[in-house]
């Protein structure tokens, strides 16, 4: 402080006066504001115990009402417990239930890939089948031109041995 000349310290001290006013000025406020307000609310607490009395006529009829409403606040409550553990089973019940969607889902696809061997296995059968048909009716068909064949060759043999077979005169 002392390189400073009087002047700055006769300023500093003003501005540090200034302030401490100022802070004082704020304290004061503050502490007027937080009493009206619990003023405020004090009143705000009476005004409202005399329109519920206004209303209900006496102080009984309010303690009634408040009980009524502590009954059904501990109903409420109660009611909540039930309710969240009717939701953790509805939780259960719906995982179980997931559980069971999932398996069927599973034995869907495999009944389905099963299906789907069978459909295979059931073209291929058809398509030997088909093949057999066509090869006996190939064999049919052979046995038929044989069978002529032989009836041919017969009548070929019988007529060369002119003695033994003859048609008849009609």
């Amino acid at each position: 402080m002392k390189d400073l000349s009087i002047n700055t310290i006769i300023f500093i001290i003003i501005v540090l006066f200034v302030n401490i006013g100022f802070i004082v000025k704020m304290l004061n406020q503050y502490h007027k504001t937080k009493k009206s307000g619990y003023l405020r609310e004090e009143a705000f607490q009476e005004q409202l115990e005399q329109r519920v009395m206004r209303s209900f006529g006496n102080k009984e009829e309010l303690n009634k009402l408040i009980h009524d409403f502590v009954r059904y606040k501990d109903a409420a409550e109660k009611n909540a417990v039930l309710l969240k553990e009717q939701d953790v089973q509805l939780k259960l019940l719906n995982r179980k239930l997931e559980d069971s969607m999932i398996k069927c889902e599973e034995e869907k696809a495999r009944f389905q890939k099963e299906v789907w061997a069978l459909e295979d296995l059931l073209s291929q059968t058809k398509d030997i089948i088909r093949e057999k048909d066509w090869e006996l009716h190939e064999l049919a068909d052979r046995l038929k031109m044989v069978k002529e064949a032989l009836l041919k060759k017969q009548l070929e043999e019988r007529s060369e041995i002119p003695g033994r077979w003859h048609i008849p005169a009609q």
